[in-house]
């Protein structure tokens, strides 16, 4: 009886890990999710405030990708997003906060850093994803990205305007034929 209670109540904590994890993880990915991203850049836009730090926010989309999902299907579009997912983790600090912004979008805060540390690491992310065959169902797909970076305090002071800058630099970079970063 004691360890039928005791193995239900790490199973209970593991159920309480694993719902705290859905809730703030986007599930195909493994990175986090807009609601989460959202919180934690007013968060860090606070402190940046706070100590008079730089923090930059990089949107990253991915090129052609309803072309993608029109030709090869959703499960080849969730491969994509997912190999994406890692290379933006393995192309980034740990203390920078990497998010699935929404469908075909990613969005990466990097605290203590300014527009041109920003414009580094949205370079070898550009670089990193168009270097990186993709493999799936017999499908070898060359993906490449469009990134639009802004940054605190140099292109904005408030969240919002902070993440307005940072789509239209992130649109900028589409118009103008993707695989670029503004």
């Amino acid at each position: 009886e004691q360890r039928s209670l005791l193995t239900s109540q790490a199973l209970s904590a593991a159920n309480g890990e694993d719902i705290e994890k859905l809730a703030l993880l986007d599930t195909l990915t493994e990175l986090y999710n807009s609601r989460t991203f959202l919180k934690e850049m007013k968060d860090e836009l606070k402190r940046a405030k706070r100590y008079k730090r730089p923090v930059s926010l990089c949107m990253v989309s991915v090129d052609g990708f309803k072309d993608i999902t029109r030709s090869y299907g959703a499960l080849t579009s969730d491969a994509v997003l997912k190999v994406i997912g890692g290379v933006l983790k393995g192309a980034i600090r740990d203390v920078d906060i990497p998010s699935r912004f929404s469908s075909d979008e990613f969005a990466i805060i990097l605290p203590e850093t300014n527009a041109s540390g920003a414009a580094i690491v949205a370079e070898r992310i550009r670089s990193r994803v168009a270097n990186h065959g993709i493999t799936h169902n017999w499908h070898n797909l060359k993906v490449t990205t469009s990134v639009g970076l802004a940054s605190f305090p140099t292109h904005a002071r408030e969240h919002d305007e902070l993440l307005s800058r940072t789509v239209q630099a992130l649109e900028m970079a589409v118009q103008k034929g993707g695989d670029l970063v503004i």
